[in-house]
């Protein structure tokens, strides 16, 4: 029995280890004291690291109260959350100003139409509920480096026609390792984004819905992963950010 419950402890200790990879953040304004209201819609490349909220922390450095509610479900697309019905009723509850979606890579040409077809659905029905989408752009896995372009070919078409704002975060990924090729971007499995990763995608999805490309006010002595993003790491990803945002 006590064998039992040592084993029991250190699997505890383990998880809560694995979950405290970053402070805790600041808190959350409700949806009545925020700035701004904003759904993410997606599956794990939105819920690793806790993107929703690094991007309300990058906010709150700027003096900008983001509120924010998640319906991000492993390898889902966006197909499956409209199939499912819980984003539509989230949209016609009028509860957001942005919706934010993404699915995955999506550089396959049968994969660009599934995304613009989902992503001209979702963008209708919140401009039926006086809601912006805007949609972020991810990136491939390292062994499918070679679609790169591709991505961000497919995430802009769907973000021009169906007027969504446009969340480049693949795309400054790219210029990111155009000045440093080594910067760990992604986690152990190369395709989920490392916490470096996840800092510069909050920066573009910040940027792109608060129409903003500066970004002098990130504070990293304050921030939730300045142990993980060494100060001259982070003056890439600004430019970098920067740069993906102002092309």
């Amino acid at each position: 029995m006590r064998l039992f419950l040592l084993l029991t402890i250190t699997l505890l200790s383990s998880c809560r280890a694995a979950e405290e990879e970053l402070p805790p953040l600041p808190g959350i304004p409700t949806p009545e004291d925020a700035d701004l209201r904003v759904l993410y819609v997606g599956n794990s490349l939105t819920f690793f690291n806790d993107l929703p909220a690094l991007v309300s922390e990058l906010g709150a450095m700027d003096g900008v109260g983001i509120y924010f509610e998640s319906i991000a479900k492993p390898n889902y697309s966006l197909e499956d959350h409209w199939r499912e019905f819980e984003v539509q009723a989230a949209i016609e509850s009028k509860k957001f100003d942005i919706v934010i979606a993404q699915q995955g890579p999506s550089a396959l040409p049968e994969s660009q139409v599934l995304l613009l077809n989902y992503a001209t659905l979702l963008a209708n029905h919140c401009k039926d509920n006086d809601t912006q989408l805007a949609m972020y752009m991810v990136w491939p896995s390292k062994d499918r480096s070679f679609d790169h372009d591709n991505v961000i070919y497919s995430y802009t078409q769907a973000a021009e026609k169906t007027g969504s704002l446009l969340c480049p975060a693949g795309l400054a990924w790219k210029y990111a390792w155009k000045v440093d090729p080594g910067l760990p971007l992604y986690t152990y499995d190369f395709f989920h984004p490392g916490v470096m990763g996840s800092v510069l995608a909050a920066m573009t999805i910040y940027g792109a819905i608060e129409q903003k490309s500066d970004f002098d006010f990130v504070d990293r002595s304050k921030a939730s992963w300045k142990n993980e993003v060494p100060e001259e790491a982070l003056v890439i990803l600004k430019e970098a950010a920067t740069k993906a945002l102002t092309e």
